[in-house]
């Protein structure tokens, strides 16, 4: 089936550019059949680094598979013909081909288990208080058939890290193009569209187009400008349309197969499905509309990019970049032609187990520190024994209390966005930990239900009137109320934990009477007007900071299948002590947090903050601190001139600078451990890497964020102005 003018394959891509000739590549052989079934004029090369290209894809499948999964779901790989990347940016360098084909094929693979994916049942948790605890997102994810959640956000921990060595200049913007893809690809599927024009202009970037192509061109060491790229928009908007509408031809059998495997779950979204509804037509007229879709958008791409290429002012870059695209239109043909992923009928060649290096193995971020000898805890392995079967109810005069309002103040916090440091923390220790799935759950519902009762008693405690930006719980439900849940949720926590192990409740109780030992003494320093020492203080952060997350690399080193003799108790609070410091900062700095809880709130508290301490410290007379202290710390209007005053002699006795210097000293020592850990486990932890590099990137960070669009809102906005350009003398 092909209706083009051109014959298929005929023309060089970057033809009449005047471009230096290719040097990674090679015309990709093509026998009658093969060429009479592609939907392109333009010519099909093939990577000269082929092999590097499919070792990665492989690779990304033993990441998240394990090495006996390769070839369990396929994504871009092709073992007949080349694989996705290997044919579309066959001139990518040596050096980054490897990683442009490992993140395809991941974004692949994540497409068909989070937005494509068939939904089968589910095993579910089946304690209440569990499901409650961690809510229905994170439950569902933890006990997710469709890929492990672990194992991808290790897989995305590492690719942002193996980026931002390879070139870190490039990461925000390849950041930004991958969440534009991934929200557009959600909020498509609930989107009912009657124009095929809208369509197209979404599923331009839905398909990942404007983030695949710009990742191949990086591979191929080329970054347009803002300017270049907006100057282009309209031509390239017709290219992706191309690459769009040619997925969805050559897709069409698997997702009307998805889609009727999944009885609906699975929305059918496809150019020939719109096609068949709008022109009310059968599938097969409906596949030749969609063939001339196809054809009209390359004619028309080919028009405009001529026209762009005898402007005098056009750029080499945008040379280039014509070049890519269409060496990406091309190869995107002859993929999709005989690719596992679309045709169920080609053989399989992925069977058995693969074992090769990474190929990233030169990469020094992939490289262990050198071994450091260091003390173990020997603590003997428990088994774990988790019972979730539910008691019968007990016939009784009366039946218990429904437990709904306990709750409420509960669900009220937990429904607020946060930043989710403590699951985070449960996600990345897995890694090494490797707990049985049911303990996991257990540890990460013990995290969510201490951190967020810890939280509601810590504002009563200080009289806080905002909690995330939206008012504290007990401004909300009464300080009794709030109270009477908080403790609650402690007391669930215990019942849950008990679920684990004897051993594990100890070390639970254990930790719990840390955590308010730290409360105790900052409530007792603020009432008394007490000035603690630095070392004081760092005691008191352990416990009301620390002692959580302790908690949760006790219990999972407690449960572990792996590396149980791993304790990382000083680790833990280190990684408190930089959260509590970067807190303290920020509620003096940051206009965010302003808006999140109040300005300068901890002043308005009379809390004994960091940077209060360093100033008093620093001060060659710090009378004026002391007596304000005194006298009005804890009571006075957050948005008072004497607060304003407050925090001018801090900054001037250098206690924010003192700040930031701690801040920088202590994230150097956590990445150093983090580093020896590496190195004694022999296991890269690229989440909790990624982890920690966001925190001390929020830590300096103080930036307060506007409204965001609407991702899809800004796609039509966009896209579909680059639609009407590259279309407007036809629609005059």
């Amino acid at each position: 089936m092909n209706n083009h003018r051109q014959i298929p394959g005929s023309v060089e891509p970057g033809a009449g550019s005047n471009l230096s000739p290719f040097i990674h590549s090679k015309p990709a052989p093509m026998d009658d059949a093969l060429r009479s079934r592609l939907l392109t004029r333009f010519q099909p090369r093939i990577s000269n680094y082929n092999s590097v290209s499919h070792d990665a894809c492989i690779e990304c499948h033993i990441d998240l598979f394990e090495r006996d999964g390769v070839g369990k779901m396929i994504g871009g790989m092709n073992a007949h013909d080349g694989d996705f990347i290997a044919l579309c940016a066959p001139e990518a360098l040596p050096e980054r081909i490897g990683f442009c084909s490992y993140f395809n094929e991941y974004g692949f693979l994540d497409d068909d288990t989070s937005v494509d994916a068939i939904q089968p049942a589910r095993p579910v948790l089946t304690d209440p208080v569990l499901t409650r605890a961690l809510g229905a997102e994170k439950a569902e994810d933890i006990t997710t058939v469709n890929g492990n959640p672990q194992r991808k956000q290790q897989i995305m921990a590492k690719i942002w890290a193996i980026q931002k060595e390879l070139d870190p200049a490039y990461l925000s913007r390849c950041q930004t193009a991958l969440r534009q893809w991934f929200e557009t690809a959600q909020q498509i599927r609930d989107q009912c569209f009657t124009d095929i024009d809208d369509y197209l202009a979404t599923r331009a970037v839905d398909c990942g187009a404007n983030w695949i192509v710009h990742l191949m061109a990086w591979s191929s060491g080329l970054v347009l400008t803002p300017e270049e790229y907006d100057k282009i928009g309209p031509v390239t908007y017709l290219a992706y349309v191309v690459l769009a509408i040619t997925n969805d031809f050559w897709s069409w059998e698997k997702e009307k197969r998805a889609t009727r495997e999944s009885e609906g779950s699975a929305p059918l979204v496809n150019a020939v499905q719109l096609v068949m509804e709008i022109h009310n037509t059968d599938e097969e007229s409906a596949k030749e509309i969609v063939c001339n879709i196809i054809q009209e958008h390359e004619e028309r791409y080919c028009r405009l990019r001529d026209e762009h290429l005898k402007r005098p002012d056009i750029t080499l870059a945008i040379k280039k970049w014509f070049r890519i695209v269409e060496l990406s239109i091309a190869g995107n043909a002859m993929w999709s032609i005989r690719v596992l992923r679309y045709h169920q009928d080609v053989q399989n060649p992925y069977e058995g187990t693969f074992d090769f290096p990474s190929v990233f193995s030169s990469l020094k971020i992939t490289q262990y520190a050198p071994d450091v000898q260091s003390e173990r805890e020997d603590i003997s392995e428990r088994s774990s024994c988790v019972d979730v079967k539910q008691k019968s109810p007990v016939l009784a005069p009366a039946s218990n209390l429904d437990d709904t309002i306990l709750w409420k103040p509960y669900e009220y916090l937990n429904s607020t966005p946060t930043k989710g440091l403590h699951n985070q923390l449960v996600d990345a220790l897995q890694e090494w930990y490797q707990l049985p799935q049911p303990s996991l759950a257990i540890v990460s519902g013990i995290a969510t239900l201490l951190h967020e009762a810890s939280h509601m008693l810590n504002d009563v405690q200080h009289v806080n009137p905002l909690r995330r930006g939206k008012p504290a719980v007990h401004r909300i439900f009464g300080v009794g109320q709030t109270i009477n849940s908080a403790c609650s949720q402690i007391n669930y926590a215990q019942r849950i934990c008990l679920r684990l192990s004897a051993s594990a409740s100890l070390i639970f109780s254990d930790q719990l009477a840390h955590l308010f030992a730290g409360q105790a003494h900052g409530l007792h320093w603020a009432r008394h007007k007490t000035i603690p020492t630095e070392e004081e203080y760092f005691r008191m952060v352990d416990g009301k900071n620390g002692s959580l997350l302790v908690l949760i690399s006790r219990l999972m080193q407690n449960e572990a299948t792996q590396n149980s003799t791993l304790d990382l108790t000083h680790f833990m609070n280190l990684i408190g002590r930089a959260y509590q410091l970067g807190d303290d900062y920020q509620c003096l700095a940051s206009a965010d947090y302003t808006t999140q809880r109040g300005l300068c709130q901890c002043l308005g508290q009379g809390v004994f903050s960091y940077p209060l301490l360093r100033a008093l410290q620093n001060s060659e007379d710090p009378t004026v601190l002391v007596e304000w202290l005194q006298h009005h710390g804890g009571s006075t209007n957050n948005n008072s001139p004497e607060i304003t005053f407050i925090f001018g002699l801090i900054e001037r006795n250098r206690g924010l600078e003192a700040t930031r210097d701690v801040l920088h000293e202590l994230s150097v020592e956590i990445m150093r451990q983090l580093e020896m850990i590496e190195s004694k486990t022999r296991v890269k932890n690229w989440l909790l890497g990624s982890i920690l590099a966001k925190l001390q990137n929020d830590l300096s960070s103080h930036k307060s964020e506007s409204k965001k669009e609407d991702t899809l809102e800004k796609v039509l906005r966009v896209w579909g102005g680059y639609r009407d350009e590259a279309w407007r003398d036809v629609l005059n």
